[in-house]
């Protein structure tokens, strides 16, 4: 009685990592956005407080889910992911256009990004098929396997109509994870690449202007990182050019110990985003090479924590479904990182717990919570 009452415990330690960096995060929001938010409302503050009601919010909602216990999302898998696709599907037809891409959809006075909710729809609904005694059998199988991955490419599908490469990439990564953890033959990984390269060059011809932006983007990347300013397209502006440059130029100001929090000469209309995908290059101009090596400690911490969640699962469904949101989050981290430091080309990735984002922050919080409740059935010490 006693090891069971030790095996249901609260991760308490997975948590601590949770709230620092989520409130690191809000800190930094803080000083990376007062700048656009006086300009925009003459309220210096008026990210951050919307950044903390969505914390606060979606923080509740983490604690309420880690108390219901995660086997549920496996009998509701495919109502699930059906209303994650159904939305992104709407998002296509009635969505709300931003710069240049229509991934954002308006329901009364919410405006949200269903591609987040997607992630994780299809971390369930992957996890619960793989799962489960017959479908986890039959998805071995040829036919089983094309039953598998005629939802994942309806879902891919939505994501590169959206124009948001970022999240393909990251959906793409998450369910070769996610297959290759639950036991496909490696023949059908390869069936996967044929079939997938065939359906973008097919996605390609018949609708060009879909991958545009993307070889703009490395069009971007290249002159600015490799100076050839010859590439650029004409009519780009020059914030898409100066995005990397002045964010390599914020990481390198800020030497060992930073300019001091709050002391960011970048935000100041220099960088573009500087409170969303690339909070992190502000991070590094004011707390310098010693604060982001902190804040990256707490990360891989956090990630470990996370990964011994999904090694002790008390079943093969809770530990695809740790595993695929520790993966999401390692993964959006690794690229948001890699983008401010100048690594690979701009892809729109927010850095989990840190960036200003509504979907963003209360997805995450409420998948962490999903996570915790599968902490609370492991057999690890928790303490």
């Amino acid at each position: 009685m006693k090891s069971q009452i030790k095996e249901r415990q609260f991760d308490f330690v997975l948590l601590i990592f949770i709230v620092v960096l989520l409130g690191a995060g809000i800190l930094m929001l803080s000083s990376s956005s007062f700048v656009r938010g006086s300009y925009i409302s003459d309220d210096a503050m008026f990210f951050m407080r919307h950044q903390i009601l969505l914390g606060a919010g979606g923080f509740v909602a983490m604690i309420l889910i880690s108390f219901v216990n995660y086997r549920l999302y496996k009998r509701l898998a495919g109502y699930i992911l059906l209303g994650a696709i159904t939305f992104n599907y709407l998002t296509i037809i009635i969505g709300t256009v931003r710069n240049d891409a229509q991934r954002w959809l308006k329901v009364g006075g919410i405006t949200f990004q269903p591609s987040e909710l997607l992630k994780v729809a299809l971390i369930i609904y992957i996890a619960a098929v793989l799962s489960d005694e017959k479908w986890g059998e039959s998805s071995k199988s040829w036919t089983g396997f094309l039953t598998l991955l005629l939802p994942i490419g309806v879902s891919l599908l939505a994501v590169v109509l959206q124009k948001h490469m970022s999240a393909t990439i990251i959906i793409l990564v998450i369910c070769f994870a996610l297959l290759a953890f639950g036991g496909v033959k490696w023949y059908m990984f390869a069936s996967i690449i044929a079939g997938g390269t065939g359906a973008f060059f097919l996605v390609k011809k018949i609708k060009p202007d879909l991958f545009e932006h993307v070889q703009t983007r490395l069009d971007v990347y290249k002159a600015t990182v490799f100076g050839n300013t010859g590439a650029i397209p004409e009519g780009i502006g020059e914030e898409a050019v100066s995005q990397i440059r002045n964010s390599i130029l914020a990481i390198g100001s800020g030497g060992m110990w930073g300019l001091g929090f709050g002391k960011s000469i970048q935000k100041y209309s220099y960088l573009p985003e500087a409170y969303t995908d690339f909070i992190f290059a502000i991070t590094a101009e004011e707390l310098g090479f010693a604060g982001v090596v902190a804040i990256l400690l707490v990360y891989a911490f956090f990630f470990m924590r996370g990964f011994k969640v999904a090694i002790h699962a008390e079943d093969k469904f809770g530990m695809l479904i740790a595993a695929g949101i520790m993966i999401m989050m390692v993964l959006q981290t690794i690229l948001n990182i890699s983008v401010v430091s100048a690594l690979i080309p701009v892809t729109g990735v927010s850095l989990p717990l840190f960036s200003y984002g509504g979907t963003s922050i209360v997805v995450v919080l409420g998948s962490l919570g999903i996570l915790l409740n599968v902490a609370r059935h492991s057999r690890y010490p928790k303490l």
